[in-house]
This record gives C-alpha cells, sequence and structure tokens, in this order.
C-alpha cells in the first residue's frame, strides 16, 4: 500500500514537471521568434535608411554635377554648358556598394535664375534636391570692381572694404580692369588707424537700427588687375609692387594680374525691373496722397512703382515737404535719371531704385536703399543707360545690394556706405572717391542678384547656388 501511493506521487510530479517544461519551451520559442523578427525589422530599417542616405547622396552629386555643366560643356550638345536646359538627363554613379542614379531637369526662371532638380535613386528609394542657381560673372567677385581706372584721390579720402553675412573676407576687395591709382600715400585704404562709420545691415540683429556700429579692424587687400593694369600713385608715375607699397604704408596683401582682361560686369535685364515696378502696389497710398496733395489726378490714380521723370519730381517734392517722413517700398523703376536736390532725402525700404539715366545726390542731400533677410539679394541701386552715379560734398548714401552704375563718383566729405558690392562699368574713370568716406562690407548675397543676365558664351562664369532644399 505505501509503494503504491509513492508511485502514484512521482507520476503526479513527472506530470507537473513536463508541464513546466512545454511552458518553458513554448516561452523561449516565442521570446526567439519576437528576437529574430525584432532583428529582421532593424536590418530591413537599416538598410533602408543607409539606401535613403545614399539616394541623397546620388541626388547631392546630380546637383554638383549640373553646377559643373553651367560653368563648363554641356554633356549630350554641343552648346555651352551656361545655356544648356533639359527637362530628363540621367547618369549613374556607385555609392559604396550601391549602384545609384540620378535624373536632373533645369529650367529658367523669370529672374534669371536656373532651377535645379536632381532625383537621386538607389535600390528603389528616391531623394529629390532642388537649387536655385545664378550664372554670375567673376565680376560679382569683388565688393569693388571698376572696369576701366579706380583712382582715390585728395585726402582724407578713406576707402574701407569689409565682409558681412558670415564670410571670413571679399575674395577680392579692389577689381580694377586698366589700374589702380592712389594719389599719394596719404589716401587711405583699409587703414586701420583711420576711423571710420557703418550703419547697420540686412541680417544684423537689429536692422531697425540706425545707430553707427563700429566692425572689426580692416585687413590687407586683394587688388586683382587686368593685363597691362598696374597699382600707381598717379598717372605719370611707375608702377608699384605689393612689397613697394606695404613700404609706403599701404594695407596691400597681395595684386594679381590676370593674363587677359577683367570678366566683364553682367548686362542688366531692365525689362525685369520694369515689370517689378509694375506689379508693386507698395507705394499706391502714397501716390494717392501726393497727387491729391499737389492737385495732380494722373498721380492720385497711379497704383504702380514705375514712374515718368514729371511723375517723379512731383512725388519727391512731396516726400520732401515740411512734414514729410514717409519712405518708399518695394521696386521703383524711374523712366529717366534723378536728381536728389540740396538737402532732399529718399528713402526706399525692401526694395531697389532703378533709373533709366544719372542719379545725382546733391550737396546735403541723403539716398537710402535698405533691405530686410527676406529681400536681401534685391539690388540696391542700379543706373541702367551708361547713368552714372555721382556723390557730391556733404551727401550720404547708404545702400543695402548690389549698386551698378556706368561710372561711379564721390566727393569732398560725401559718406557712403554700402553692405553688398560697387560695380562700375565705364570705360573711363570707373570709380573715383576724391576725399570721401565709402565704406564698402562686401555682402556675397550679391551673387544672387536676380535681373542680371547670363555672360555671353565664351565669357567666363560662375555657378552661384542662392537656395538649396530638399523636396518631399
Amino acid at each position: 500500500m505505501p509503494t503504491r501511493i509513492k508511485r502514484r506521487a512521482l507520476c503526479e510530479c513527472d506530470g507537473t514537471a513536463l508541464l513546466v517544461v512545454l511552458i518553458v519551451l513554448l516561452a523561449i520559442a516565442a521570446w526567439s521568434s519576437s528576437f529574430v523578427w525584432l532583428m529582421n525589422q532593424q536590418l530591413t530599417r537599416a538598410g533602408a535608411r543607409y539606401r535613403s542616405a545614399a539616394a541623397l547622396a546620388v541626388a547631392d552629386a546630380g546637383v554638383h554635377r549640373a553646377l559643373s555643366i553651367l560653368e563648363g560643356e554641356a554633356p549630350d550638345a554641343p552648346v555651352p554648358g551656361r545655356t544648356w536646359r533639359t527637362e530628363e538627363y540621367a547618369e549613374t554613379i556607385h555609392v559604396g556598394s550601391f549602384e545609384g542614379q540620378f535624373t536632373l531637369a533645369l529650367v529658367d526662371d523669370l529672374d534669371g535664375a536656373v532651377v535645379v532638380t536632381s532625383a537621386g535613386e538607389v535600390g528603389g528609394i528616391v531623394r529629390r534636391l532642388r537649387a536655385r542657381v545664378y550664372v554670375d560673372s567673376p565680376a560679382q567677385l569683388a565688393a569693388l570692381y571698376g572696369a576701366s581706372v579706380v583712382r582715390l584721390e585728395h585726402p582724407p579720402a578713406a576707402t574701407v572694404i569689409l565682409p558681412y553675412g558670415g564670410v571670413d573676407a571679399p575674395w577680392i576687395q579692389v577689381a580694377a580692369g586698366r589700374g589702380l591709382w592712389l594719389a599719394g600715400p596719404d589716401v587711405a585704404i583699409n587703414n586701420p588707424s583711420v576711423p571710420f562709420r557703418a550703419g547697420s545691415g540686412p541680417v544684423d540683429a537689429l536692422p531697425e537700427a540706425q545707430a553707427s556700429t563700429v566692425p572689426p579692424d580692416p585687413g590687407p587687400v586683394r587688388v586683382w588687375l587686368g593685363r597691362g593694369a598696374s597699382v600707381r600713385l598717379d598717372r605719370g608715375s611707375q608702377p608699384l609692387s605689393a612689397e613697394e607699397l606695404r613700404a609706403l604704408g599701404v594695407n596691400i596683401e597681395r595684386i594679381v594680374q590676370t593674363p587677359g582682361p577683367l570678366p566683364a560686369v553682367p548686362e542688366v535685364d531692365g525689362g525685369f525691373y520694369r515689370r517689378r515696378a509694375a506689379g508693386n502696389t507698395g507705394n499706391a497710398g502714397t501716390n494717392e496722397a501726393a497727387g491729391k496733395f499737389l492737385g495732380d489726378d494722373g498721380l492720385a490714380r497711379k497704383h504702380d512703382s514705375l514712374y515718368s521723370v514729371r511723375e517723379w519730381d512731383l512725388l519727391l517734392g512731396y516726400l520732401n515737404r515740411p512734414s514729410g517722413s514717409e519712405a518708399l517700398q518695394g521696386i521703383v523703376y524711374v523712366a529717366g535719371g534723378m536728381t536728389l536736390d540740396e538737402g532732399r532725402r529718399l528713402q526706399i525700404d525692401g526694395g531697389a531704385l532703378i533709373t533709366e539715366g544719372t542719379v545725382r545726390l546733391a550737396k546735403g542731400s541723403s539716398l537710402e536703399v535698405t533691405h530686410s533677410a527676406a529681400t536681401r539679394t534685391l539690388p540696391g541701386l542700379v543706373t541702367l543707360d551708361k547713368g552714372e552715379l555721382l556723390v557730391s560734398p556733404g551727401a550720404t548714401l547708404r545702400v543695402h545690394g548690389l549698386v551698378y552704375s556706368q561710372a561711379f563718383e564721390a566727393t569732398g566729405d560725401a559718406r557712403v556706405d554700402i553692405v553688398g558690392s560697387l560695380l562700375a562699368g565705364g570705360s573711363g574713370f570707373s570709380v573715383n572717391n576724391a576725399g570721401a568716406s565709402v565704406v564698402i562690407r562686401y555682402d556675397p548675397a550679391v551673387l544672387g542678384t536676380p535681373g542680371l543676365l547670363a555672360p555671353p558664351p565664351g565669357a567666363p562664369v560662375i555657378a552661384w547656388v542662392a537656395r538649396w532644399e530638399e523636396l518631399p
């Protein structure tokens, strides 16, 4: 009897142990299956992330391929790369162990930019990038560019060229096609001991601040000269080397001489700016108020910012009435030249002044064209039809963006403050600073200035990416 009871207990224990073992095995199997599934998911996701990163790298390579084409030769047609456009051009490249392909589309935009879209595909995953590219003249790499002679004379003439917008320094401080004339060693160019004033720029922390700031001390200048050009102390003096200029106290780093002429300044598409001004209704209220104040029904009904010489003279008179303080907005186009009479003031916010002729600032007058970060790439002042920019003694010129003119002259105690660059394409004296204070802070955003035509075939070009984004 005791033996039978013992066997029955052992049988019951064997069944319980077997059940426990089965439960443990099931748990291990379930855990193992989950682990294997999780590892497979991680491997799949890692592979997808790797292929996605590779596809983005392929798309990036496509954009760089487009830039090299725009600066060089077309890959599949006997045309210069700057004029090459396509809706679908593909190349295959390898990224690690993967084979990828990018497909390019290049189309023109209305403002002169080339919109480059690059789709990179690796392992069935596609990433897309879009870049706005401007095909520029290398002349736009210079802070101060004169196609002919750049002349600095009459102490205390001071010219200061500094960087702006996060760049270490302008690529070229001064470019002169036929020579740089310094009328005596007392004429200062980037002299750290000479005080100067500079206002705020379009992306400063307090863009509304009008108080002067003191930027860092200016560094030595790089001078870019065309074939046969030189740096002299005057017309009749001998050419001077950088070492000789430094011995005279000129703050110069080096002189770069090109074997040929300097790249020409770009041409301006005047029609582009006429259309922009015709569509600018931001000054309609000012036009209406000026028309009613002066009894001119045509000006009162004017909604655009494209002005005849007569309309512009009336508007300037209204803006400079004793109680006037209004600022114009956006792109303003004048179908003629402009003279800002003595003591008068003109301010344009977030736009540009485009004239079909010479702009003269009389003694004591003031012209300000300022930008915000949103309008930073717009030009500041453009004089078409071989117009010049003349700044009289005591006048003030403050401009954000590109200043484009046939010739530039500042005399006496005039003050010029440019955040952008100065391009003067005239064949005479391109730039003449005769006793004025000229401060130029080079902003690389000028390379994305809209409305400039691409250089003609055969001329050197640079492809500048103004904006870069990934598409969904």
